[in-house]
């Protein structure tokens, strides 16, 4: 029996390459053998590319980059998985409840009396997973399909077996919905053991802190132990978490994450897990913050040094997504998370790492999941984040991704070369990947990309040192009795920053020691008994020990520079200007360094004196010397509060000989209390009937005072009287026409006849026209005239002219 098609000859006849494998049975015994078969240059290690999730969505990641797969027949919120051969081909994907083969068809049974549907559920986490049952060691053809149900219903572990020899390679389902464990939660992960070609599976428990851990191997699947570690999962919450693997380090440790959701509050478990022995150890609990919003998903970057975590949001919360930089201690883990996005409409989901090196994101309704293209960046612009990033051909995302062994998700590798090392004035070392294994190479670099190759040599590594910084294409030929081949691939060297000096040791008094690495690089850390305590150019020293500055460029942060410093600080003397404190607007306060130990001041206001007076809201700083040369700072905080507003008109006018008078109205905007001091009042306005100068003391619910002044001024207005008649007649009275007038100036009078002649004219008001013209008299009857004057004491005002006519009676 060969796989992959289930083929019963003796001899096969292949021609393609892939893994084959057969199974002889003579007289009930039975032997395996396999053999892999490869094409020169063909990608292997594929067993994760082909994705199927959500609403029929799918993404091949065989291309670069990874595109729509639109006629995937899995339809379900949660979890899925799928699986590939080493070359990428489909071999069938699940939802947990039915599995559909390479053509879409769903898959039959063989050997059962009747075909159940799988025991997974719509609405679990994890709801399957596709592991591998090891049979010659790469060939596999027997697959373990693990289901976890809803943990609102059954709670249930099982397993049930694909035979891919079966229906002509496409496969058939041997053995259903064996029992593994119950209660259990929705979470289960599998990774490999690459040193024996085994895989790991883990499960937990509900209603405890059981982990339940199989070991699938050429002589089945056995239960290989249970480990008691960290929280009882024993709520319905706590059971909808994600649970992941990392990648494996050179050893096979690696790490386990289990999110345990709340409310009230939302954590992550990370243990670490041995690939060789299966155990597994605990070490910390992350507290991630309230819920909602609800933590779900979980995924490492390739190295496992950053973690990211999704959250749901809920109740008025955002839906979040966040990065955890596992390298800083424990205490500064949450204190440095950075999010990388937020959305209060929409709600995300599962978390997963692709052959590519990126880390996807299901946004549940989306056309897209987000990507996240430089998992191991240090800030939010250098992680690369699109939460648009790859469109699913008009099919939707939900909340699930594909549950796969960690190992089918790692970067895969094909002819090539690796680079390490990538700082200039360093050696950076090249390793060429064989092109066809295990048929023998030569090998010819181009390190600087101008055309000029080394010798042939059968050496795969190779090392070259640049000595400038920049984007170098580097060449490889690579020759074998199969393939000639150029391979051209970008290397990007960056500069090695500067030395670091940071000076001599340091013994000194003051509350801290100002340390400034004084070279330019793309980031900084300051380490302090094992703990990074820094991420600027400069930084504090706050406390006596050795202090080592890292400064650093590129974005693994592999080029570097450090220099130590040892401290020996000695406690200064306290100081204090006082609690924080508030000022009134448009006043000022004085700041004061009370005690008398300092004989120094340096004010952030640049001012060196002990009091400073201001007159600003703000953050004032003061940095004082003792005669013992220690330094030490306050810092106070000056607040504003608001001052009432006046409105006093700047001047008023009176007449004082009329025996005038005006009213004074302060118009005050926000005033709790008046008052005039001239008289004491406290009402809004008063009355005044002298001049001089006025002020009025506003005062507002927070204290602060608003005084203002206006000028009462005597001033009157023009005035004249002329009579409408008069008797140039003899007799003795009312013989002459008298104007009178007061507070004018620049008077002059007109008098005309009927025709518009001018008969009387004067400058002078004290002048009086006696009637006649040329020294006779004129007739009895009416006489207009033309008065105009300016005004004494409004100079500014515009000359007035009045009108009007004087009866002449005889």
């Amino acid at each position: 029996m060969w796989y992959p098609k289930g083929d019963t000859t003796q001899v096969l006849e292949v021609d393609s390459s892939g893994c084959y494998s057969v199974e002889v049975i003579i007289n009930g015994c039975k032997i395996q053998d396999r053999v892999n078969v490869k094409i020169c240059m063909e990608p292997a290690a594929q067993e994760g590319s082909k994705w199927f999730f959500g609403g029929n969505a799918g993404l091949d990641f065989s291309n670069t980059p990874p595109s729509p797969i639109t006629d995937g027949k899995v339809n379900t919120p949660e979890g899925t998985s799928s699986i590939a051969n080493s070359k990428g081909q489909l071999l069938f994907y699940s939802d947990g409840i039915k599995i559909w083969n390479k053509d879409g068809e769903e898959m039959t049974c063989f050997g059962l009396t009747k075909c159940e549907p799988l025991l997974g559920s719509p609405n679990s986490t994890q709801s399957v997973l596709i592991v591998p049952q090891p049979t010659c060691k790469g060939c596999e053809y027997l697959f373990n399909v693990f289901t976890t149900s809803d943990i609102n219903g059954a709670k249930l572990l099982t397993v049930s077996v694909v035979d891919m020899r079966r229906n002509n390679g496409k496969g058939a389902i041997i053995e259903q919905n064996t029992t593994l464990q119950q209660p259990t939660t929705e979470q289960i992960v599998s990774s490999r053991n690459d040193k024996d070609s085994t895989y790991w599976v883990i499960s937990h428990g509900y209603g405890n802190n059981t982990f339940h851990i199989y070991h699938a191997t050429d002589g089945g699947l056995t239960e290989s132990g249970t480990y008691n570690l960290g929280m009882a999962i024993d709520t319905t919450t706590e059971a909808q978490g994600y649970m992941k693997f990392s990648a494996a380090d050179s050893t096979g440790q690696r790490q386990l994450a289990v999110i345990i959701p709340g409310p009230p509050k939302n954590y992550v478990e990370l243990y670490s897990f041995n690939d060789s022995t299966g155990v597994l150890s605990y070490k910390k609990t992350i507290d991630l913050g309230p819920a909602p919003p609800t933590a779900y998903g979980i995924e490492f970057s390739p190295t496992g040094e950053k973690m990211y975590v999704s959250f749901q949001g809920s109740g008025g919360t955002k839906s979040l997504l966040k990065q955890y930089d596992l390298t800083f201690p424990d205490s500064l883990l949450t204190e440095t998370a950075i999010t990388i996005d937020s959305s209060s409409t929409q709600k995300y989901g599962a978390l997963q790492i692709a052959t590519d090196g990126k880390i996807y994101m299901a946004i549940q309704g989306s056309e897209y999941l987000a990507v996240i293209g430089e998992p191991e960046g240090d800030a939010l612009t250098s992680v690369e984040y699109k939460r648009d990033g790859v469109n699913l051909g008009g099919k939707n995302s939900q909340l699930g991704l594909p549950n796969m062994v960690q190992d089918f998700t790692q970067e895969s590798s094909g002819p090539g070369f690796e680079a390490e090392g990538f700082c200039t004035n360093e050696p950076t070392t090249f390793e060429a990947s064989p092109i066809c294994d295990p048929i023998k190479d030569t090998y010819s670099w181009d390190f600087l990309g101008n055309g000029t190759f080394t010798a042939p040599s059968k050496e795969q590594k190779a090392t070259y040192t640049y000595t400038e910084p920049g984007t170098y294409l580097v060449g490889l030929r690579a020759s074998n009795q199969c393939k000639d081949t150029l391979i051209i691939q970008e290397v990007i060297i960056y500069p090695t920053p500067d030395p670091i000096n940071l000076g001599p040791d340091k013994d000194t008094c003051g509350a801290y020691v100002p340390l400034d690495m004084n070279v330019v690089a793309e980031g900084y850390a300051w380490f302090n008994r094992g703990r990074i305590v820094g991420r600027q150019k400069t930084y504090n020293a706050i406390a006596t020990g050795d202090y080592i500055g890292v400064a650093y460029n590129g974005p693994l942060r592999e080029c570097f520079m450090a220099d130590t410093i040892k401290i020996s600080l000695r406690k200064p003397p306290g100081i204090t200007i006082g609690p924080d404190t508030t000022l009134c607007r448009d006043s000022s306060i004085v700041l004061n360094v009370r005690s008398e130990v300092w004989i120094e001041f340096n004010w952030s206001t640049g001012e060196n004196t002990r009091d400073i007076t201001v007159s600003q809201p703000g953050t004032y700083i003061v940095n004082v010397k003792d005669r013992n040369d220690c330094f030490n700072s306050d810092t106070i905080q000056v607040g504003e509060r608001p001052s009432p507003i006046l409105n006093l008109a700047p001047e008023y006018i009176i007449c004082i000989p009329d025996g005038g008078s005006t009213i004074l109205d302060a118009n005050g905007v926000g005033v709790l209390h008046y008052e005039w001091p001239h008289s004491g009042d406290t009402t809004r306005t008063v009355t005044v009937n002298q001049e001089g100068i006025y002020s009025v003391i506003a005062t507002n619910d927070v204290g602060c005072v608003t005084e203002q002044s206006t000028n009462v001024v005597d001033k009157c207005e023009p005035r004249f009287f002329i009579p409408e008649a008069f008797s140039p007649d003899g007799e003795g009275h009312n013989e002459n026409l008298e104007v009178f007038g007061a507070y004018y100036t620049r008077f002059t009078m007109r008098i005309y006849n009927r025709w518009g002649e001018v008969i009387y004219a004067t400058t002078e008001i004290e002048d009086r026209w006696d009637g006649t013209y040329k020294g006779l008299k004129v007739q009895p009857g009416v006489y207009p005239y033309v008065l105009s004057y300016e005004a004494l004491y409004f100079p500014e005002r515009a000359p007035v002219v009045k009108r009007g006519s004087v009866l002449v009676i005889r």
